[in-house]
């Protein structure tokens, strides 16, 4: 018996029991059952949510119809840079600010008694994907600068350094944190060992701030660049020495660690490559087991690498109360920028470019170590040139975001101008322009920003590039899964606009 001689409560039932992704999927075979899905709300909604890499919510609260809503004016408002909510902050420096999670924040020193001490300023961003705020909610918290207060579960772990050789200056101005994330009870830190002559090294330290132990030291290399994902894995861009016996004649200086301290030597530079790691048994303190993927061989000549953060949802993350919807953790990219010394720029490559690969194409190994060579794992990624300009390369979820500095070298600081960049990787993006706008791209859109939407093609799929068409002041951008920041800093003030896609809704029941 076919299906479509089923009565239509019958198939409405069917449909009602399939998860998002396959009802997508069958709307995508069938235009019957795409119309029978585009009359009902909530099999609408789930089809939606398939189609923008998103997950439901946890229920209550909302109605289908309101998450509906919502989600629609989001999907609308990112690829054609529309705004619902524009707020703005100004803030005298010096201060050190930024974008965490979903708040804003800004530090400040102020003077306390023949000290100083540390302001720290909050604002929760807005997010029309939770609860409506009629303003952004505001916190302040006053840091004394010889503040002793401890988490009351954290342990003391110390780490060690050879430090008698260095000549000299003390060894405290020849250590520095580069790069600290937190996962859980996980902390991974990059730590820089310099050197007299201005070399030196990076260590990357993981250890559990809850039950202490040794840490485990888990890779050293000139430079390199971490994502700690997950609790259980590691992403690592890193630029491998060549093998001493190495006969191409490219020869670099680079240092060696061993166990009394640094050495230099001569050796020449492979590609960079990822390392996913697997420290699930770091709480044992067990090696990771690791496999390193391979960028291409003529990509040796880097002077820059740098793993992009994603900000969007994590796995097995707790979800704001009210969240109606959020990128769904398993279509997670991540994104690896590199810039080329001039003399070295690659064929068909510009000098700054980004590499894009779905997280979950990328496993550990099972057994010990290996590698994957860029032949077999390239068809898993999409490589785009950037402007040489290009700044502040962000991800948040599908969606890539940076800013282009157009300004003449020869004009003043004051006259300086930047562009922002939006290129949404949702292979579906594309086709709802064009049902939007029913025109021939490229398409101009007239808002808080103008802007102008082109598609360009990758292995067949097609994608959209949204970008501003009057030049910003911008020194920095910050992105989320909900918005963009954008900061002007100037003599005396940095003005801050925070400009947030979505459509409010009142909650129902």
């Amino acid at each position: 018996m076919s299906f479509f001689t089923l009565t239509g409560d019958i198939v409405l039932i069917i449909l009602e029991e399939l998860d998002p992704l396959s009802l997508f999927h069958f709307c995508l075979a069938s235009t019957v059952i795409h119309s029978i899905v585009g009359h009902s709300t909530t099999l609408r909604y789930r089809y939606e949510l398939a189609l923008c890499g998103m997950r439901d919510g946890p229920p209550g609260g909302y109605a289908p119809r309101d998450r509906l809503l919502s989600l629609l004016g989001h999907k609308r408002g990112w690829p054609t840079l529309s705004p619902s909510a524009e707020d703005k902050l100004r803030i005298a420096p010096p201060t050190i600010m930024g974008v965490s999670g979903s708040f804003l924040f800004h530090a400040s020193q102020s003077p306390l008694n023949n000290g100083f001490e540390w302001i720290l300023h909050v604002y929760e961003l807005r997010s029309f994907r939770t609860a409506p705020k009629s303003r952004l909610p505001y916190y302040q918290h006053n840091v004394p600068f010889d503040m002793r207060k401890e988490h009351p579960q954290a342990t003391h772990p110390r780490l060690r350094f050879h430090t008698d050789w260095w000549g000299a200056l003390s060894p405290g101005q020849r250590i520095s944190i580069q790069q600290v994330q937190i996962c859980g009870s996980l902390v991974a830190a990059s730590v820089r060992l310099g050197l007299e002559t201005g070399e030196g090294t990076t260590e990357l330290i993981i250890f559990n701030w809850r039950r202490g132990g040794a840490p485990i030291r888990t890779f050293t290399s000139d430079t390199l660049s971490f994502d700690l994902i997950s609790e259980s894995r590691l992403l690592v861009l890193s630029q491998p020495d060549e093998d001493e016996d190495d006969s191409s004649g490219s020869d670099v200086t680079s240092w060696e660690r061993r166990s009394d301290g640094l050495y230099t030597c001569e050796r020449g530079k492979r590609p960079p490559q990822i390392s996913v790691c697997d420290i699930s048994q770091v709480h044992d303190h067990q090696l990771p087991e690791t496999r390193s993927y391979e960028f291409a061989e003529a990509w040796g000549g880097v002077s820059f690498m740098q793993l992009c953060p994603n900000h969007s949802f994590k796995e097995n993350m707790a979800l704001l109360p009210g969240t109606l919807f959020y990128n769904d953790p398993s279509f997670r990219l991540t994104a690896v920028t590199l810039e080329f010394q001039p003399h070295a720029i690659p064929s068909g490559c510009s000098r700054k470019m980004v590499i894009l690969f779905d997280q979950s194409k990328l496993q550990s190994s099972d057994e010990g170590e290996d590698t994957v060579g860029w032949e077999t794992w390239q068809q898993h990624c999409i490589v785009l040139n950037l402007p040489d300009r290009a700044d502040a390369v962000q991800l948040a979820g599908r969606r890539l975001a940076f800013f282009e500095n157009v300004k003449d070298s020869a004009s003043s600081r004051r006259d300086s101008s930047s562009r922002v960049h939006i290129l949404d990787l949702n292979p579906y993006t594309a086709r709802f322009l064009w049902s939007l706008s029913r025109t021939n791209p490229p398409w101009r859109w007239r808002d808080t920003l103008a802007a102008v939407s082109t598609i360009f093609s990758h292995r067949g799929s097609q994608y959209v590039r949204t970008s501003t068409v009057d030049p910003q002041n911008i020194t920095w951008i910050d992105t989320t899964e909900d918005g963009v920041v954008l900061y002007d800093e100037r003599e005396g003030q940095c003005l801050i606009r925070i400009l947030t896609f979505g459509t409010e809704v009142r909650a129902s029941t």
